[in-house]
């Protein structure tokens, strides 16, 4: 598929929605019948008839709300006296990503924590989140989770893992702890980091081994290689008037992408008002987030992208840009190099994390060359702790040098590279102690497992991104017999066992009087972090020398490069277990619970693919099956993995989902790329649950474009067209002057779609707040799933080579609301202040609703998804939200719970509403502060000041349902191609 059909949407959702495939219109038939007819011509005003007539002879038939003849909760009419309903506290914490820190706060009531938000007052997440952050809650009451010690599978106690073990470390350290090993995940806690010291000087002989994580790649070898010493990369986004990214992930998940994220769509919109717009290129073989939000993308080969850093380069040293050769890729070094040069000192050239170390090489050079490091580059000291790598942990092991070996939240039976054959050399230690959230992999093939509290139960400390340390505190006792990673050196090394609080504190009090530190420990508790830690930049020289060898080799004999890649949800596989994230619909794919094998559309047309195929791959003696993905914007001889599939051991939920990437790796080399893979057809199909053409709205342009120097794209939306309602009296848009005084509340939204970099934060945390079920593969690819909110993601162009937009979509709360209008018993209503309300006790199941809205936000709970959940599962619900039982719709409904509880506030303190007050769960979540919520009475409010933009318009303006919900368009930067 080299080119659309010329009947084809300008902006499509997937590759048989632009061929307009007879499966796609299947799936439609099935889906929405009516939707079809309007697809080949008739206007949605048709639809609108042929729903209402249709719902109309439905009846008001339903499905019974308590099958199982359970009763329904009720509120207290009297509150008991040892239950405080409005009892609410807050704790300063974090959550971790690769042992990176984000700075949360997370919210309790009644001693059950129930929502994590970002910290507004903490120096690099400044109040954003993301997916890992917004889903640590449920992992925290998990009934999965390691519950007490193990030996050899078999139930035991601290106490006798204490007696079993003594003896052996007394021997060790008589021996001067030769034969101990100690392998960790990746380390920037400072307490633990001293406590490995303190283990050090007790066995001297001791050797502390790192397993690196994904977010390390290859920067390491590439910083040592240019600067002579190993540095992390920083950015500041605000100085750069150009960015251009090869192979870059600075906006896709990780440790880094709060931080990173806030700061580039800050510097987006400076720039915007101060013009000319901060333009983004960026060049690479899959696709991502960053890609996807770039001005200028470019889809590249590893071969094409190794030329193009190296001519790039010879550009910026020779002080001017090449001619092009009249391909994409160089058409577009020149048009990155021309910025760059025009902007020395205040250019930016970013590599990603998994790029390779030739890339990340001769990234660090360009930046030297152009005077980039000290104004929009600097560099600090590594924030990961240094350790010996992974692979000579497993030589060593294979030849018996290893007598006892500590594992502390890692597990490298799962995630090693299969070249290490690293299980097997593990059978060979004679000591083998575990310590982790599950009973994993690595814990089954350890004599020991001991259970690791969650970070929400655990005293502790973090470093993030900029090296911040952050304080992480219990917000609630703990539910099992874990233990921290700190208790547990400590158990080992000291003669008397200290707890978290005792070892955390001493750390930072150091020899300071305990009356002294004691206001300062308070207040760094309560702020959830210590002021003045974030690292200082260091001064690094490039040598001048090249040791980078370009062009990469790539394909050979029909042979392709298989790229790895963490996967957007479950990561590396540590959130295996966590259903809303296994559920997410991942940014680009929209597939829920499975990783796949994607390809670009010229590959699945040269090789007889289709999305679902299963293959394998193999090189050498190792190799994985898995099923194919036609993947738009991906480079040709390209197969794009990813990490988190494949588990055996990490709870029921994990069990069969996807394979293990991890597999194809030996452990040498680049680890996130490999070549000289062999790819074969299997003969066998897979069903893939996607959502990527769910609540598909045919026959308009949704996402619109402001090009920089164009006219305004927005619209006037002061409405003037007659209401559904044919009476002014339900008019409350706040400028109707038939609005009586006093004016109350009247909320809006407005969604911008430039800073929206898809990163679901938004949908985690609704699901969070709002008691939102998990439905399952199976009902999802029945297009039955329960998101209140979701991301909807357009390409526009070829499939060689799309433009990629987001767009986020709650329920519009419109003011001419066509639910209210089709609903034959009032379920759906309009309030006083705008909203559009749900009365769960009315709806009797027509799904009539549903049919109406033209923009499918409403879901209908066809099974009751929430039953016979997990006790522990049960204490995160939010008792501020009802848990619906089956038979209901259900829909966004802008966090009427927030919006009482700051009525309830300001009602005490006799004053209104302040602006900023009413945080949405989704906006408190997003990263990039691209949604933007509050009353629209107020002149000053920022929602007001948002919806005059010359970017504002309204989705689907033109059917008068008068939205409160409004998008700014995204932006493009001067020279991208418009339509």
């Amino acid at each position: 598929m080299s080119t659309p059909p010329p009947s084809s949407p300008r902006q499509w959702q997937s590759l048989e929605h632009l061929a307009d495939t007879p499966e796609f219109r299947r799936f439609l038939a099935r889906e929405f019948p009516a939707v079809t007819d309007l697809c080949r011509g008739p206007e949605r005003r048709q639809f609108m008839r042929l729903m209402a007539a249709s719902f109309a002879m439905a009846g008001l038939s339903g499905c019974d709300s308590e099958p199982d003849g359970r009763t329904h909760e009720v509120p207290y009419v009297n509150n008991p006296k040892t239950i405080d309903v409005g009892g609410k506290a807050e704790y300063a914490t974090a959550w971790l990503v690769d042992g990176v820190a984000n700075g949360a706060l997370v919210f309790a009531r009644n001693g059950r924590p129930l929502k994590v938000e970002g910290n507004a007052e903490h120096p690099w997440s400044r109040g954003g989140t993301d997916v890992f952050g917004q889903a640590s809650i449920l992992d925290l009451y998990d009934p999965a989770r390691s519950q007490a010690p193990r030996f050899r599978d078999k139930a035991s106690s601290w106490g006798a893992f204490r007696a079993a073990t003594l003896g052996v470390f007394a021997k060790l350290r008589a021996e001067g702890g030769q034969g101990l090993r100690v392998l960790t995940g990746p380390v920037t806690s400072p307490t633990l980091i001293a406590e490995m010291a303190a283990m050090q000087a007790a066995f001297p002989g001791m050797v502390w081994h790192g397993h690196a994580g994904v977010n390390r790649g290859s920067s390491d070898a590439a910083a040592q290689a240019v600067f002579g010493r190993v540095v992390d990369t920083r950015w500041r986004f605000d100085k750069a008037r150009v960015i251009v990214s090869l192979d870059g992930d600075v906006l896709d998940p990780g440790p880094h992408q709060v931080g990173v994220a806030r700061d580039w769509a800050a510097a987006r919109q400076a720039s915007a008002k101060a013009g000319p717009l901060v333009a983004l290129h960026a060049a690479g073989s899959l696709p991502n987030l960053t890609s996807a939000k770039a001005d200028f993308p470019l889809v590249a080969t590893p071969v094409e992208l190794d030329v193009l850093v190296s001519r790039l380069l010879e550009d910026v040293v020779m002080d001017t840009a090449a001619a092009s050769g009249g391909t994409p890729a160089e058409d577009w070094r020149v048009r990155a190099a021309t910025a760059l040069l025009a902007h020395k000192g205040a250019g930016l050239v970013v590599a990603g994390t998994h790029a390779s170390p030739a890339v990340q090489e001769v990234v660090h050079r360009i930046n030297a060359a152009l005077g980039n490091i000290g104004t929009t580059v600097f560099h600090i000291d590594p924030v990961v702790a240094q350790a010996e790598p992974l692979a000579t942990l497993a030589e060593a092991m294979g030849a018996g040098q290893v007598s006892a070996l500590l594992m502390l939240d890692t597990n490298p039976c799962y995630d090693a590279p299969g070249g290490l054959k690293f299980t097997e050399a593990l059978a060979k230690v004679p000591l083998r102690i575990h310590a982790g959230t599950f009973a994993d992999e690595t814990a089954h093939s350890s004599d020991w497992h001991l259970p690791l509290l969650h970070p929400l139960e655990a005293w502790g400390d973090a470093r993030a991104w900029d090296g911040t340390v952050t304080l992480m505190q219990p917000t609630i006792q703990p539910l099992y017999d874990g233990r921290s990673c700190i208790e547990i050196v400590s158990l080992l090394v000291d003669a008397d066992a200290r707890k978290g609080r005792d070892i955390l504190r001493g750390q930072w009090q150091g020899g300071q009087d305990d009356k002294a530190f004691a206001g300062k420990w308070n207040g760094m508790i309560r702020d959830g972090f210590v002021p003045g830690t974030a690292a200082a930049p260091v001064t690094v020289r490039d040598d001048g020398s090249r040791t980078f060898v370009l062009p990469w080799r790539a394909a050979l004999d029909g042979k392709v490069v298989v790229l790895i890649r963490p996967d957007a949800s479950v990561w590396d596989g540590q959130a295996a277990n966590n259903p809303w994230l296994q559920e997410l619909p991942r940014p680009l794919t929209k597939i829920v619970w499975d990783n796949v094998l994607t390809v670009s559309p010229a590959m699945a047309q040269r090789e007889g693919l289709k999305s679902g195929d299963v293959v394998a791959l193999s090189v050498g003696s190792r190799g994985i099956e898995g099923p194919v993905w036609v993947m738009p914007g991906q480079a040709d001889g390209v197969v794009g993995l990813t990490l988190g599939g494949g588990r055996a051991a990490a709870g029921l939920l994990s069990y069969g989902v996807g394979y293990n990437a991890a597999v194809l790796r030996d452990g040498t080399g680049d680890p996130w790329r490999i070549s000289g893979v062999t790819l074969r057809k299997t003969g066998r199909t897979v069903a893939l649950a996607t959502t990527q053409d769910h609540d598909t709205m045919e026959g308009h342009d949704f996402v619109r474009v402001q090009h920089e120097g164009a006219a305004p794209v927005g619209e006037n939306t002061s409405w003037s067209q007659p209401s559904l309602y044919g009476s002014p009296e339900h008019n409350d848009d706040p400028a109707s002057p038939a609005r009586d005084a006093p004016k109350l509340a009247q909320w809006g939204m407005v969604i911008d779609l430039d800073a929206c970099i898809g990163c679901n934060a938004c949908v985690v945390a609704c699901q969070s707040e709002n008691n939102i079920a998990v439905v399952g593969k199976e009902q999802v690819a029945l297009g039955r799933e329960m998101h209140w909110l979701r991301v909807d993601r357009y390409y526009e162009g070829p499939p060689e080579a799309p433009q990629t937009r987001f767009q986020p979509l709650p329920c519009m709360h419109c003011e001419n609301a066509p639910c209210e209008v089709g609903c034959p018993v009032e379920a759906t209503l309009h309030d006083s202040e705008g909203l559009n309300l749900m009365v769960y006790n009315r709806c009797v199941g027509t799904r009539a609703c549903s049919g109406y809205c033209p923009y499918k936000v409403r879901h209908f709970n066809y099974l009751d998804y929430s039953a016979g959940a997990a006790p522990t599962v049960e204490l995160q619900r939010n008792p501020q939200v009802s848990v619906r039982s089956r038979g209901v719709m259900e829909k966004c409904t802008y966090c009427v719970q927030r919006i009482q509880d700051a009525r309830i506030t300001a009602d005490k303190l006799n004053r209104p509403i302040l602006d900023g007050e009413v945080r949405t769960a989704c906006q408190g979540a997003c990263p990039t502060t691209a949604i933007t919520f509050g009353d629209l009475t107020i002149p000053e409010s920022a929602v007001v000041a948002a919806r005059g933009e010359g970017r504002h318009y309204a989705l689907l303006g033109e059917l008068n349902t008068r939205p409160r919900t409004s998008y700014l368009a995204a932006r493009a930067a001067a020279g991208v191609r418009e339509g």
